[in-house]
C-alpha cells in the first residue's frame, strides 16, 4: 500500500506541475515534432494516436548522452539489463515485452536478427544518430514480426545542415571519447558523415566475490574488462526539380568487449568482437497531386564472434545474421482530412551459427528464410477526432503466416486535452535459435500471439505536454522449453497491466520533464513476475539554460527486480536502486564549448543482472568545436 500511495502521488504530483507549467506558458508558442513511426506516415507527434517519444539530436547533445541503452531506459515504459559495462550484452524492455518483442529499425531496416530474434544494442552509441522515435504498444499492423512491446526507430545521422563538429572528452577509469561530424550543401545535393569513437578499461564485468565455486562454474576472472567501439555514418539527399527525393544512408559500428564467464574459471579471459552495419536507399515521387510513392531497398547485417582463452570453453562460438529489404509504399490524400497508404514487402533473413552444427564441430552453419508482406491504412480526422486503421499480413517461408490490426481512436474533449482509446494485436515469428537450436529447438512451433487494449490522456497547451495511458497486453503461445517433450513448445502466456504517466516543459530559462511507469509482468500461468523488470519505475530532469551555460540533473528510481541467482540459478530479487547524473555546458566563445558530467553521481551499488558490476561514479570532462 506504501508504495502504491507514493506511485499515486507521484502521478498527482506530475499532474500539477505540468498543469501549473502550462497555465504559465500559455501564450508562448511551440512547434510540434513530426514523427512517423506511430502511423508510417509523417505527422505532428500531436496527433499521433499510439503513444510516442521523440528523442533529437539537440537533447543528444544537451544532456551528454552517449549510449542508447542508457538513454533509453529514461524514457516511459522502457526498461533494460546488461551484463556488465559498456558494449555488453543488454536486453530492452518496453511495456514489460521481452526484447525479441520489441522491433528496432536503423533508418527503416530492422535491427532484430533471425538468430536470437533481438537487436543487439549493447554496443550501438549515439555519435552516428540523430534521432530516435519511441512508439509503444503492438505495432505488427504496420511493422510485422516483433512489435509486441512497441518500435524504437533510430535515424542515423546524414545530410543536415551545412557545418562541422569535433569533440573530445576524457573521464575516470581511462574513458575517453570522441566524435566528429560535418555536412555540406552543393547547390541540391546534401552530404553528410560522423564518427565516433570510445574506449572505457573500468571495472570487471562480473563481481567475482559474489562467486560460489562449484564443478560445473569453477569461478571468474576478477579483472578489468575493457571496452572499444567506433561507430560511423554516411548520407545524402537530393531532391529534382520536379519534387522527386532520392535518399541514401550508410551506418555502422564495431564493438570490442571483454566479458566474464563463470563456466570456464578465474583464470580465463574472453572476448567479443562484432560488426553491425546497415544500409538504405529510397526514392520517394509524387505521382499525382494527392499520391506520393516511395521504393525502398536495405540491408543489415550482423556478425559475431566470441573466444575463450579456453580452447574447449562453451563460450567460443560466431554468429551471423542479415535482413535484405525492399518495400513499395503508396500514400493517397483522400481529401484534405484523410490519407490511405498501401504498400508490400519482401525481406529475406538469413542467420548462421556455430550453435546450430549438428556435429558440435563448431563449424558456422547457415539458415535462411523468406517473408512477403502487404499493409494498408488509413488516418482520419475532423475537428475533434482522430482515427487510425491499420492491417497487415506476413506470410513467411517457415513459419506460416500472421493477420495483424489495429484500431486507434482520439477525441479532443477541449482544445488542450484529448482522449484516446486503442485495440490491436501482434506476433513473433519464432527465431532459428528457437527453432533449431540442438536439444532446444522446434520446427514445429508457431508464432507467438498477443493482443493489446489501451486507454489514454493526450495533454499540449504552448510548451508544456503531458501523457498518460493505462494498458493490457496478453501473449499467448509463448516459446518456452518443455521438459515433457525435452524442446521448445507453444505453451506459455503472459500478461502485461501498467499506467505511465510522462510530462515535459518549459519556464522561462528552466526545462523539466518527468515520467512515471507502473508495470505488472507477469507469467499468466503461475503468476509469477517477468525476470529483470521492474514493477514501477520513476524519471525526473530538471536544466537551466542561461545564454553562456547550461546544467542539469536526471534522476531514477528503478523497483526490485527478480532475477536468476549468478550461483544457484534459482529465482532471487536484486533491491531497488536510484541513480543521479549532472551535466554543464560553459560556451566560452562562439563555437567552443567546455562540457561536464558526472554519472552515478551518489555511487550507488546496484545490479541489473544478478553479479554483474555496474558503472560507478564516474566523472567526464571535454571540449567541443563547431563551426
Amino acid at each position: 500500500m506504501r508504495v502504491a500511495s507514493r506511485v499515486a502521488l507521484g502521478a498527482q504530483a506530475l499532474l500539477a506541475l505540468a498543469l501549473a507549467d502550462a497555465q504559465a506558458q500559455s501564450s508562448e508558442a511551440r512547434l510540434p515534432t513530426a514523427v512517423v513511426t506511430p502511423s508510417r506516415i509523417v505527422q505532428s507527434i500531436d496527433d499521433a494516436l499510439p503513444s510516442t517519444t521523440v528523442i533529437t539530436r539537440a537533447d543528444i547533445e544537451r544532456w551528454q548522452s552517449l549510449d542508447l541503452a542508457g538513454t533509453l531506459t529514461r524514457e516511459a515504459g522502457v526498461q533494460f539489463a546488461r551484463a556488465g559495462g559498456s558494449g555488453a550484452a543488454a536486453s530492452l524492455f518496453v511495456r514489460g515485452a521481452n526484447s525479441s518483442q520489441v522491433l528496432v529499425l536503423v533508418d527503416g531496416v530492422p535491427l532484430n536478427t533471425a538468430v536470437s530474434g533481438a537487436a543487439s544494442l549493447g554496443g550501438i552509441a549515439l555519435d552516428t544518430v540523430e534521432r530516435i522515435e519511441i512508439s509503444r504498444g503492438n505495432l505488427s499492423s504496420l511493422y510485422g514480426s516483433a512489435a509486441i512491446g512497441g518500435v524504437v526507430q533510430i535515424f542515423t545521422r546524414g545530410a543536415g545542415a551545412p557545418g562541422a563538429s569535433l569533440l573530445a572528452e576524457g573521464g575516470q577509469g581511462r574513458n575517453f571519447n570522441g566524435a566528429a561530424s560535418a555536412s555540406a550543401d552543393l547547390g541540391g545535393l546534401r552530404l553528410g558523415a560522423s564518427i565516433g569513437t570510445r574506449r572505457s578499461d573500468q571495472f570487471s564485468a562480473i563481481d567475482a566475490a559474489l562467486i560460489v565455486p562449484g564443478p560445473f562454474a569453477p569461478g571468474a576472472n576478477p579483472d578489468v574488462d575493457a571496452n572499444e567501439s567506433t561507430s560511423g555514418s554516411v548520407g545524402a539527399t537530393y531532391r529534382t526539380q520536379g519534387g522527386t527525393l532520392f535518399t541514401a544512408n550508410v551506418w555502422g559500428t564495431t564493438n570490442r568487449t571483454d566479458f566474464d564467464s563463470t563456466a570456464d574459471g578465474p583464470a580465463a579471459t574472453h572476448e567479443e568482437r562484432s560488426t553491425i552495419t546497415a544500409w538504405n536507399a529510397r526514392m520517394r515521387s509524387p505521382l499525382t497531386f494527392a499520391w506520393d510513392s516511395q521504393l525502398q531497398v536495405g540491408e543489415m547485417k550482423d556478425s559475431s564472434r566470441n573466444s575463450s582463452s579456453n580452447p574447449w570453453s562453451f563460450n567460443n562460438g560466431e554468429f551471423e545474421s542479415t535482413n535484405r529489404q525492399a518495400s513499395w509504399t503508396n500514400e493517397v490524400a483522400v481529401n484534405e482530412r484523410v490519407r490511405a497508404q498501401l504498400g508490400v514487402e519482401h525481406m529475406q533473413q538469413r542467420g548462421g551459427s556455430t550453435a546450430f552444427d549438428p556435429q558440435f564441430a563448431n563449424v558456422l552453419t547457415e539458415l535462411k528464410r523468406n517473408v512477403t508482406s502487404a499493409w494498408g491504412g488509413v488516418n482520419g480526422r475532423t475537428d475533434r477526432q482522430l482515427v487510425q486503421v491499420n492491417v497487415r499480413v506476413d506470410k513467411y517461408s517457415d513459419v506460416g503466416s500472421a493477420t495483424t490490426g489495429l484500431v486507434s481512436y482520439g477525441y479532443k474533449l477541449t482544445p488542450e486535452w484529448r482522449a484516446i482509446a486503442q485495440v490491436s494485436n501482434a506476433f513473433r515469428a519464432p527465431s532459428f535459435s528457437d527453432l533449431y537450436y540442438p536439444f532446444f529447438g522446434n520446427p514445429q512451433l508457431e508464432p507467438e500471439k498477443s493482443r493489446s487494449g489501451e486507454l489514454g490522456l493526450h495533454y499540449v497547451e504552448g510548451r508544456t505536454t503531458l501523457r498518460a495511458a493505462l494498458y493490457r497486453t496478453d501473449t499467448r503461445d509463448l516459446i518456452v522449453y518443455e521438459p515433457a517433450t525435452q524442446r521448445a513448445e507453444n505453451v506459455d502466456s503472459a500478461r502485461a497491466t501498467g499506467a505511465e504517466v510522462a510530462a515535459s516543459g518549459r519556464i522561462g530559462q528552466w526545462e523539466w520533464s518527468g515520467n512515471l511507469n507502473v508495470v505488472r509482468a507477469v507469467n499468466a500461468e503461475t503468476n509469477e513476475r517477468l525476470l529483470r523488470r521492474a514493477p514501477y519505475v520513476i524519471n525526473a530532469a530538471l536544466a537551466y539554460d542561461a545564454e553562456r551555460w547550461r546544467a542539469g540533473v536526471e534522476l531514477s528510481y528503478v523497483g526490485p527486480r527478480d532475477d536468476l541467482d549468478i550461483n544457484t540459478f534459482q529465482r532471487t530479487e536484486l533491491a531497488a536502486y536510484a541513480l543521479a547524473r549532472i551535466v554543464g555546458t560553459w560556451r566560452v566563445a562562439n563555437g567552443v564549448a567546455l562540457r561536464a558530467r558526472v554519472e552515478n553521481l551518489t555511487d550507488e551499488k546496484y545490479e541489473t543482472v544478478s553479479g554483474y558490476n555496474v558503472q560507478p561514479r564516474t566523472a567526464f570532462v571535454g571540449v567541443e568545436f563547431r563551426l
